[in-house]
C-alpha cells in the first residue's frame, strides 16, 4: 500500500507526513521492515561522531517520539549525558525513500518508562543485559560476555531480572525530519520542523 502511494503523494505536504508516520509505525512491529533498524548517531565524548544500528521499539506519532533500548553501561550513555542531540537515518531502496531525523535523546533507567518496556522485553533480549562486563570492554578472545551457562539458552524469568539494572530506554524526541524520495520523474525532498508538535513544511532541492 505504501509503495503504491509514494509516487502519488510526493507533492502533498500532509499526505507525505501521514505516510512517514505510517512507515515508522509499521516498522516497529515488522522485523523485516528496513526502517526497523535505522542508524543512530551522536557526538561521543572524544569529539567524534559515533554511529550504530539500533532497533526501533516504539513510536508515538502524537508526541513524535522514537524509542530504542540499550545497555546503561554503553559508552553512548555517557556521551548522551554530555550532549543529547542525536539523529536517526532510515533508508528503504524498495520505496526509494530516505528519512534523516534530528532528535533530542532522553535516558530512562529504573523508572516507569523503563519498567513498562522491560515487562514487554523477551527473555532472549533480556539475556543481553546479563553480561558481567560493560559493552565495548576489551577482551582477550572473541566472546559475547554472556555467562557460559546461558550459551544457547534463555535465562529464567527470575534470573533475567538481574539485567534490569543495566536496561535503558532511549527516548528520541523528533525535532526535524528530512524526507527524500528518489524517482526517475524527479527527486523530491521535504524538510519538516515542529512547533508544539505541529509540522512546518519546506521543500528543498534534493
Amino acid at each position: 500500500m505504501i509503495k503504491k502511494n509514494m509516487s502519488k503523494i510526493k507533492e502533498n505536504f500532509d499526505s507525505i507526513f501521514v505516510d512517514i508516520k505510517e512507515l515508522l509505525s509499521v516498522a516497529v512491529k515488522d522485523r523485516d521492515h528496513l526502517f526497523h533498524t535505522p542508524i543512530f548517531s551522536n557526538n561521543s565524548k572524544k569529539n567524534s561522531v559515533e554511529s550504530r544500528v539500533v532497533v526501533i521499539r516504539s513510536f508515538d506519532p502524537k508526541n513524535l517520539i522514537l524509542n530504542f533500548h540499550t545497555d546503561l553501561r554503553s559508552p553512548k550513555i555517557e556521551s548522551l549525558k554530555s550532549n543529547n542531540l542525536s539523529s536517526l537515518l532510515f533508508y528503504d531502496p524498495k520505496i526509494r525513500t530516505q528519512l534523516r531525523i534530528k532528535t533530542v535523546s532522553t535516558i530512562n533507567n529504573n523508572n516507569e518508562i523503563a519498567k513498562d518496556a522491560w515487562k514487554l522485553t523477551q527473555l532472549s533480549s533480556r539475556k543481553c543485559y546479563l553480561t558481567k562486563r560493560p559493552p565495548s570492554t576489551n577482551t582477550s578472545r572473541a566472546e559475547d560476555g554472556i555467562p557460559k551457562h546461558l550459551t544457547g539458552v534463555n535465562p529464567s524469568i527470575e534470573e533475567s531480572e538481574n539485567g534490569y539494572k543495566n536496561f535503558a530506554v532511549i527516548q528520541n524526541k523528533i525535532l526535524n525530519i528530512d524526507w527524500l524520495h528518489l524517482a526517475s520523474s524527479g527527486h523530491r525532498r521535504l524538510s519538516i520542523t515542529f512547533k508544539n508538535n505541529d509540522p512546518i513544511f519546506n521543500w528543498l532541492i534534493p
